[in-house]
């Protein structure tokens, strides 16, 4: 794969902010990667719009709040570690890495009493996606250039409300609404140093559905329906030389889930089907009136999990799996992303709970000679106060 070429030293400020408007409109900005904000769906591959009733329903299926019966605050922490290898023909392997901990989210729920069913309302903050990357190799031009090393960081995030309500004794209905925010920090290696900084500001909302068939057997729906992205804000600087800005405004697809949950005497199974829609991403510059395509494939997530509540150490075991295709077309996925996940809930009384996850992760891409192999390790541990 050819390098990407950027400005020298010597190039004005002029042809900069030129070099820095020009995308490639196969892949205008970066989509990250879907990740879970919690440790039970996490545990369970993400298998969780039939199964939330807690405070991530706020995220896979605000209907699943109506459940909740007590007032309950919950916190997830996450680890997270990152490499890449890259490799092209003739020449040496090139691995980077990269490590981060951070909050993945945080909720409080707040039931209301009602004469029948069921009414909470929810507010919290959670990671959805992550641009967290790294691409690093060796070609014919390392001899005079160096090996060429790409590092992203950062995530998008979401600061929500939302309600699930009992509409029937089998039927609930929830509502989500909120602000996104986020930025993404990109350094670029390459004879020299660049970088990107894109900072995100728009809305979503999203309604959903909950079905019970049986007291075992539950269905979710959940989409969401509008997610504009009012303010893309882009800043690209190159060392020693100056930085330009760009605002864009883009439109995100629609994104829906399905899943079916069946409830054991002391077991759980779930699956889950999601879709999101990129190859409707609409971008374009602020100010304008149209927006244009930015070529993206659909990306599809199936996943399954299980549970087992074992009663006398009053503890939950889960195991899950997830695959993933991947959106963006900068690289051809050599295999799709494939998450493998377990995990363990203790249940300390009717007021405290613990849950950790462990995932990883792993998928490959490549450009005629050029071949990525990526893995992230992921651990998350949510701890939830009822009262």
């Amino acid at each position: 794969m050819p390098r990407p070429s950027f400005p020298s030293a010597l190039v004005t400020l002029a042809l900069l902010a030129e070099a820095a408007s020009a995308q490639d409109e196969k892949n205008p900005f970066g989509l990250g990667r879907a990740q879970d904000i919690a440790a039970r769906p996490m545990a369970l591959g993400g298998s969780y719009t039939a199964v939330a009733g807690d405070g991530s329903a706020l995220y896979y299926n605000p209907a699943g709040l109506s459940a909740v019966k007590k007032h309950e605050l919950s916190l997830s922490l996450e680890r997270t570690v990152l490499s890449g290898l890259g490799r092209s023909d003739g020449f040496p392997s090139t691995r980077l890495r990269q490590e981060d901990m951070r909050i993945q989210s945080l909720s409080w729920l707040m039931p209301v009493p009602t004469v029948r069913g069921g009414l909470t309302f929810a507010f919290g903050y959670y990671r959805p996606r992550t641009f967290a990357d790294v691409i690093g190799y060796e070609d014919a031009l390392s001899a005079s250039r160096g090996a060429y090393a790409y590092r992203a960081d950062g995530a998008l995030q979401a600061w929500r409300a939302g309600f699930g309500v009992d509409l029937a004794p089998d039927v609930t209905f929830g509502l989500a609404a909120g602000y996104v925010s986020g930025s993404e920090e990109i350094e670029i290696d390459d004879d020299g140093t660049v970088g990107y900084l894109r900072n995100y500001h728009g809305l979503d909302f999203e309604p959903s559905l909950m079905f019970r068939f049986s007291p075992r057997l539950k269905l979710g729906l959940s989409m969401v329906i509008w997610q504009p992205i009012f303010n893309l804000e882009e800043v690209y600087e190159e060392k020693g030389v100056g930085n330009s800005e760009a605002n864009y405004r883009a439109r995100f697809p629609f994104q829906a889930k399905t899943g079916l949950a069946y409830q054991g005497d002391t077991w759980l199974l779930s699956a889950d089907a999601r879709l999101d829609a990129w190859s409707q991403y609409r971008y374009g510059p602020d100010g304008g009136s149209t927006l244009s395509k930015a070529g993206y494939r659909d990306e599809m997530i199936l996943s399954a999990g299980g549970e087992k509540f074992i009663r006398p150490a009053n503890l939950v075991l889960r195991a899950g799996y997830a695959y993933n295709t991947l959106p963006e077309v900068a690289f051809d996925p050599t295999y799709d992303l494939h998450r493998v996940s377990a995990g363990v809930g203790f249940l300390f009384s009717g007021a405290l709970s613990l849950d950790l996850a462990y995932a990883y992760s792993f998928w490959g891409l490549g450009d005629g000679d050029l071949t990525l192999d990526n893995q992230e390790h992921r651990a998350l541990a949510t701890f939830s106060y009822r009262y």
